[in-house]
């Protein structure tokens, strides 16, 4: 790549990090409901025309942290709920003295991306946050949805249901406490994973009970 180029790619990033770190700043004291392209302008040090030279209005500075918020957080490739039985096992084991921080990867990647403090503002603000949840959703889907239908048995569209009310009932349950990170928190997430972990053993026996009266 031609120097200058590589000189005018910086500058083009830099100048998107300082209108991504701008509106990351102005959701800490007011909605998003209440950013304008203007305000972000002001935030950021730049004029709407550079603002509009990347950006075609505020929702895509949105997407981009999200994805960068998604980004920062998910884990290496895989069935994200092959560990997810055994963990269930320790918790019963071993009740309030279990440690969950070892196994945080485990945790819906909604709760991961909320809980890295960088990211967190945008989970807190009402106007955005299940904008950002159903990105997660969609985004998350092609690797979650393939490993609930060889953890079950159920077909994909099923499976799809199956993920998104995990998603969005992870997601209701953390916006009802505030995103806060606490021992309260930790026990929740404890009675989530094994409720969710049961769910899934009733769902494959019901669908192996299933398949087995059809012959």
């Amino acid at each position: 790549m031609p120097t200058e180029k590589k000189k005018t790619n910086r500058r083009a990033e830099i100048t998107k990090t300082a209108i991504r770190e701008g509106m990351l700043t102005l959701l800490e004291h007011t909605s998003f409901q209440n950013v304008s392209v203007a305000s972000l302008c002001r935030e950021a040090g730049i004029g709407r025309a550079t603002f509009y030279t990347h950006y075609t209005g505020v929702m895509d500075v949105v997407d981009e942290l999200a994805d960068e918020a998604i980004q920062a957080a998910e884990e290496k490739e895989g069935d994200p709920l092959a560990e997810l039985g055994e963990l269930a096992e320790k918790i019963q084991e071993m009740g309030n003295s279990f440690e969950l921080e070892p196994f945080m990867h485990l945790l819906p990647l909604c709760q991961r991306v909320a809980h890295t403090p960088r990211f967190n503002v945008l989970f807190r603000d009402h106007d955005i946050s299940e904008y950002i949840i159903m990105r997660i959703y969609r985004r998350e889907r092609a690797r979650t949805v393939p490993a609930l239908m060889k953890r079950t048995g159920l077909p994909e569209s099923r499976a799809d249901k199956l993920f998104l009310f995990g998603v969005m009932g992870a997601f209701a349950v953390n916006r009802s406490m505030g995103w806060k990170k606490d021992e309260e928190w930790e026990e929740v997430q404890k009675l989530l994973l094994t409720y969710a972990n049961g769910g899934y053993e009733a769902v494959a026996s019901l669908c192996k009970s299933r398949e087995e009266n059809t012959f």
